[in-house]
C-alpha cells in the first residue's frame, strides 16, 4: 500500500503517521569503491580507484600510485638514487629519473678535486711550482694557482732589466751614445739617457753659431749687407749687424741731396726760380738760392720814359709827360737829356698909330 516504487527507500506504514519512506544507506564494499543508490536497481558499487592517479598530471613519471581496498588511494615518489656519490639524482616528470655528474663543491681552489662513486669527492693539494725563476708562484683559495712575473726593476733608468727563466733577474748598463757631436750624452738614474745640446756660442753676434752632427760646432760670419746703398753695413761683436744711414750731404746748397736704395746718393740741382721776372735768380753754393732785384734791369737808357718792373709782366715803360702847362713853351723830350721846354720868340707886330 505504501510502495513508492523507489528501491532507495524503506517503505512502511505507521498507525498514527501513515506511510513513511526512509532512505536506505548503501555501504561500499571496500575503500576503492563508492556506494550509490539507483531508484530502480538499488545500491550499486562503483570503482573509484582511477581517481587515485590525480597527481600523475603534475608529477608525471616521478610518482607511482594505486588503491588499497582497506586504506584507499596511495602514491609515492619514484626513488632515483643510483647509489653513486658522484652524481646528482632527481626526477623530471616528462622523462623520469635523471643522473648528472655532481658539480665540484665551491671551496678551496688550492686542491685538485676528483670523485669516487663510493667515496665521493677526493681533494689533493695543488702544486703551483712552474720551475721558472722569472715568476713568483703561490696558491689562492679563491683563484687557485697564481703566477706573477718577478719584478726585476732595479729603479735605475741607466740599466736594461731582464729575466732569465733559469738564472732570474739581470741588469745591463745601457749606452747613451747617440753619435751626435752636437750633444753631450749622459745617464740619469731617474730619467735615463739625457742628451744635452752643446753650447756653440762664441759670444759674438757677428757669427752664426751652428753645429754639425759629425764635426761639432762651427761659427760662420753672418752677412750684414742689407742690400741698401743708402746704408753703411758692418758688424759689432757686441751688438751684431749695424746699418748706419749714408751721409749724402755734399755741402752744396745748390743741390738736393737724396739717396736711392739701389743707386746710393743722388744730387739734383736746386730750382731757384721764384717766378718773379723782376729778379735775377741764381744759386750760391754756400747760401743757396739768391733772388736779386737789379736796379738797372729795366733801364732802356731813354730819358723820355720811366721804367719799372712788374713781377708778372716784367719791364714796363711809360712815356714821360713833358707838358709844363705853359703855352709859351714848346715842350718835347730828348732821349738823352729828357724834357725840353723852348720858349717861343714872338715879333711885335707893327701896328698903325692909334691901333
Amino acid at each position: 500500500m505504501c510502495d513508492d516504487n523507489d528501491a532507495c527507500t524503506d517503505d512502511c506504514c505507521l498507525p498514527y503517521v501513515g506511510c513513511v519512506y526512509t532512505p536506505i544507506e548503501c555501504e561500499a564494499e571496500d575503500a576503492c569503491h563508492c556506494a550509490v543508490c539507483d531508484k530502480e536497481l538499488g545500491c550499486q558499487n562503483h570503482d573509484i580507484s582511477y581517481l587515485c592517479g590525480w597527481a600523475e598530471a603534475i608529477e608525471g613519471l616521478c610518482i607511482t600510485w594505486g588503491c588499497d581496498s582497506y586504506d584507499g588511494c596511495w602514491s609515492k615518489r619514484v626513488d632515483c638514487d643510483d647509489n653513486n656519490l658522484c652524481t646528482d639524482d632527481w626526477c623530471e616528470p616528462s622523462v623520469g629519473c635523471v643522473h648528472t655528474p655532481t658539480e665540484e663543491p665551491c671551496g678551496n681552489k688550492c686542491y685538485v678535486t676528483t670523485c669516487d662513486a663510493e667515496k665521493g669527492f677526493i681533494h689533493t693539494y695543488l702544486d703551483c711550482e712552474d720551475h721558472n725563476a722569472c715568476t713568483t708562484n703561490w696558491c689562492d683559495e679563491a683563484y687557485g694557482c697564481i703566477s706573477r712575473p718577478v719584478d726585476c726593476n732595479d729603479d735605475d733608468a741607466c740599466t736594461t732589466d731582464s729575466c732569465d727563466s733559469y738564472d732570474g733577474c739581470k741588469s745591463v748598463t745601457i749606452s747613451c751614445e747617440d753619435n751626435d757631436a752636437c750633444t753631450t750624452d749622459w745617464c740619469s738614474w731617474y730619467s735615463g739617457c739625457e742628451h744635452t745640446v752643446v753650447d756653440c756660442s762664441d759670444d759674438s753676434l757677428c757669427t752664426e753659431d751652428k753645429c754639425d752632427r759629425l764635426n761639432g760646432c762651427y761659427n760662420p760670419p753672418i752677412w750684414c749687407d742689407d742690400e741698401n746703398a743708402c746704408t753703411t753695413d758692418w758688424c759689432c761683436p757686441q751688438n751684431g749687424c749695424m746699418n748706419k744711414p749714408v751721409d749724402c750731404d755734399d755741402f752744396d746748397q745748390c743741390t738736393e741731396d737724396r739717396c736711392n736704395a739701389k743707386d746710393g746718393c743722388t744730387y739734383t740741382w736746386v730750382d731757384c726760380d721764384d717766378e718773379n721776372v723782376c729778379t735775377v735768380d741764381k744759386c750760391d753754393s754756400y747760401k743757396g738760392c739768391v733772388n736779386i732785384e737789379h736796379e738797372c734791369l729795366c733801364d732802356d737808357s731813354n730819358s723820355c720814359t720811366t721804367e719799372h718792373c712788374d713781377p708778372y709782366l716784367g719791364c714796363v715803360y711809360v712815356n714821360v709827360n713833358c707838358d709844363d702847362n705853359n703855352s709859351y713853351t714848346w715842350d718835347y723830350c730828348d732821349n738823352v737829356i729828357g724834357c725840353v721846354h723852348d720858349e717861343f720868340e714872338y715879333e711885335t707886330p707893327d701896328y698903325p698909330p692909334g691901333y
